[in-house]
């Protein structure tokens, strides 16, 4: 009886037509396996290829319907891909294509794409395989084209043209390729709010949402990220409602993904402003103004979202954007939008000032003068006002309303004032910093800001302010605004922690505290205005900063305490000793060190009591206890 390891003896041999009789005798069977099948298939892919590398097409008909028949193992993921590629041979024009396929291959793209334009219009219409195999053609001449000195854009921009009248599986990576060139096409004439429509942006891949590393270590935005913004960009520059409709989910998935993508947020804003919906972009607008507040561009947008319910605001905001830049090649449109404002308060020299700028630039750079500030210069009060000599008071005395916008929907947090102080290593280089300290559902939290960002003149170390802040996408607390708090006491926001000493380093002039097997930490005894010993309790408040190394806790205040500390870090046992290699061990785990068990002269089988500390062992990475102070009690 025939196997099919015999039909693969034979098809290895050469003798193709053998095995292909072989094979059919196998199908033939009562009962037909998974390698008899592939067996026959293997059969037919070779006989294929064999006639049309002779040119023969007699029974490639017969062969290719045989090939269709057969229903291949799912989880096959090579021949499912021989099969579609003879039968695309089988074509009255596959020697053509196989020519076609062979070029692609020797690099010669443009050639390949001749050949199988040739074959599609030879044959009327052709497949799926056909048509990807001519994608990926145009993909590497595209690239091909793009990598030379002189781009010739239009030839790319045809063959892309080309590409997405193809019928190709989607999504895919050639269709996520052809994204990625359109992507570095965009702004060079190339509209990739139009080719998104094409494209269709349903189609992205969950790859294409993942972030590149590079070899810098820097993380660059995705493929999904990129298009996206620039998508809704282009969406914005249109104005069109359709347009703006069509790219705003795609924001919102990107946002939800990328949270920490200001220019997603940004182009949020703005495409929910051109759509009049003012009261939906200000959320956005304000986080945009919060991560970038000392570029006027953000102060300008939020005063564009806020000229139709809030005036002031807007007023306020156009003059914080002239407090960031003084620029007259950037501050032209927001120099006319804060001018028209002053018309309607009566600020007339102010607006002619801002107004003169405008135009004065405009001519010596041989530019042409906006319509609007040719409207304004024409207007009687403008003739009869003279122009102030500064608006820089007037900016000053409105970017206030601005700022209480800017941080409107942000709460007070209680906060204390910390100490001033320099980045060790660069003194005299880098500017002085201070600590403050944010109340919290536990412990305060320390952060540190520029000196210059408060007001600390009056206030001592300790004293009780306010200020809003939040934290930012990398986990950092960024603070805002600082104010006194009147009601409030120095350190009023640090808990009272009772913790317990466990070590006294007198060489290293160090005393190790613990509160919980969480909470622990190190105070210098120059810092302690009284002596501890093991085992005392402390009162302690202490802050909470971040390291590389994760949570540590620094100590504002120690005292003595006649608190006794929780059970769950110090305890008192009366308990028997077992003695082991001169450590001791009672019946409940309490490690007793050698120097007790001499300095007590406790022997194995002794009864003693004493005082035990939680104690954390870093070589078998597990809690216990350890005994500070134990006593023997002779038994009658």
């Amino acid at each position: 009886m025939i196997t099919n390891k015999e039909v693969f003896a034979k098809r290895r041999e050469g003798a193709l037509d053998e095995a292909y009789q072989m094979a059919l005798e196998l199908m033939q069977a009562p009962q037909v396996g998974d390698w008899d099948i592939k067996a026959f298939a293997w059969c037919l892919i070779d006989l294929i290829k064999r006639d049309v590398q002779a040119g023969n097409h007699q029974n490639l008909d017969h062969y290719r319907e045989q090939l269709q028949t057969i229903k291949i193992d799912p989880n096959d993921d090579v021949l499912p891909k021989s099969i579609g590629y003879v039968l695309s041979l089988c074509n009255p024009h596959g020697k053509l294509i196989s020519q076609a396929k062979a070029l692609s291959k020797l690099g010669r793209h443009q050639d390949a794409v001749n050949l199988y334009k040739e074959v599609w219009q030879l044959s009327g219409s052709v497949d799926r395989d056909i048509q990807t195999g001519l994608g990926w053609a145009l993909y590497k001449l595209c690239k091909e084209l793009m990598a030379r000195d002189n781009v010739n854009t239009e030839t790319v921009k045809r063959d892309i043209n080309d590409y997405l009248k193809l019928d190709v599986e989607k999504p895919s990576l050639l269709h996520s390729c052809f994204l990625q060139l359109a992507s570095k096409l965009s702004g060079d004439g190339f509209n990739m709010l139009v080719f998104s429509h094409l494209w269709n942006l349903d189609y992205l891949r969950p790859e294409d949402f993942e972030r590149f590393h590079g070899d810098d270590g820097k993380e660059y935005p995705s493929l999904a990220e990129k298009v996206i913004q620039q998508a809704s960009k282009e969406s914005v520059k249109s104005g069109n409602t359709q347009n703006l409709n069509y790219i705003l989910p795609h924001i919102n998935k990107a946002i939800d993904r990328f949270h920490d993508n200001i220019w997603l947020k940004l182009n949020k804003a703005k495409v929910l402003l051109t759509l009049g919906r003012n009261d939906d972009a200000l959320a956005f607008g304000l986080e945009v103004a919060k991560s970038k507040m000392n570029d006027y561009w953000s102060w300008e947008l939020l005063g564009d979202i806020c000229s139709v319910n809030d005036p002031d605001a807007a007023l306020g905001c156009f003059c914080k954007a002239l407090l960031s830049s003084n620029d007259d090649k950037f501050t032209g449109k927001v120099r006319l939008k804060l001018a028209e404002r002053m018309v309607k308060a009566g600020e007339y020299a102010a607006a002619r000032l801002e107004v003169e700028r405008v135009i004065s630039y405009r001519e010596r750079e041989s530019q042409r003068i906006p319509d609007i500030a040719s409207l304004l210069a024409s207007q009687p009060w403008y003739q009869e006002t003279v122009a102030s000599p500064s608006n820089m008071a007037y900016y000053r005395s409105m970017a206030p309303v601005a700022e209480s916008l800017l941080f409107s929907r942000l709460p007070w947090i209680s906060a204390c004032v910390g100490e001033k102080f320099m980045i060790p290593g660069k003194e005299g280089k880098s500017k002085p910093k201070r600590k403050l300290y944010v109340k919290t559902s536990a412990f305060p939290m320390e952060v540190s800001i520029p000196e210059s960002k408060g007001d600390f003149r009056r206030l001592a170390i300790g004293d009780a302010i306010m200020l809003k802040g939040e934290q930012d996408t990398n986990g950092r607390f960024q603070v805002y605004v600082i104010e006194a708090r009147r009601e409030g006491a120095t350190w009023d926001i640090f808990p009272e922690k009772i913790g317990v000493i466990d070590h006294v380093n007198k060489q290293k002039n160090l005393i190790h505290f613990i509160v919980d097997r969480k909470i622990d930490g190190i105070i210098p005894l120059s810092e302690l205005t009284t002596s501890f010993k093991e085992g005392e309790a402390v009162a302690l408040k202490l802050a909470k900063y971040i390291t590389n190394q994760g949570e540590r806790y620094r100590v504002l205040q120690a005292q003595p305490s006649t608190s006794i500390p929780d059970s769950s870090i110090r305890k008192e046992f009366h308990e028997e000793v077992r003695e082991e290699r001169e450590m001791g061990f009672t019946n409940n785990d309490i490690f007793v060190p050698p120097f007790l068990m001499n300095l007590e002269h406790i022997q194995d089988g002794d009864l003693v009591s004493g005082v035990a500390i939680i104690n954390y062992n870093k070589k078998r990475s597990s809690w216990g206890w350890k005994a500070i102070s134990i006593k023997k009690i002779v038994q009658d």
